[in-house]
């Protein structure tokens, strides 16, 4: 179960990283390198100070899995749009299990229901988990700035 949720875990941290990192350029550089730290070590699945591809793979897999609520392997607008009380309640309940605390960050439901039209790319109205994982891969490739297949401090200048 500790593998489970250190792969949720790693999922948020990456849509962490790749979606929401350009967007709090905090005025305190400070401040910003701590929480890039932050978003990277909740990734990290091997403790190395890295997010490789396949940790964000296995991460995917595992909160896709989670936010598919009706398990038929594609994810509505309305499923996205819980993803963050679903995450909520999958947090709690491996708190209780003894699983240890999920460290979550925000899943960025509102961004991909926005674009959920682009992201849909066979146009049925659902997101698979080879949609989102295409998006996830270009958004990883835009972060690793070094190109060394690793998306780390370096890459934001740290």
């Amino acid at each position: 179960m500790k593998m489970k949720t250190a792969f949720i875990a790693a999922l948020a941290g990456v849509f962490a990283v790749t979606a929401a990192a350009p967007s709090f350029a905090a005025k305190d550089p400070i401040k910003k390198e701590k929480r890039i730290n932050r978003m990277i070590k909740r990734a990290d699945l091997n403790g190395d100070g890295k997010i490789s591809q396949s940790e964000m793979a296995r991460g995917i897999a595992v909160t896709f899995s989670r936010i598919d609520t009706n398990g038929d392997g594609a994810l509505t607008s309305s499923e996205i749009s819980g993803a963050k009380a679903v995450l909520k309640t999958e947090r709690k309940r491996a708190k209780a299990a003894g699983e240890g605390r999920l460290q979550f960050v925000k899943f960025p439901a509102k961004r991909i229901n926005k674009r959920f039209a682009n992201i849909d790319a066979n146009g049925d109205g659902t997101l698979s988990k080879g949609e989102l994982e295409r998006v996830a891969e270009r958004m990883f490739k835009k972060r690793d700035k070094n190109n060394d297949g690793y998306i780390s401090a370096a890459d934001f200048g740290y």
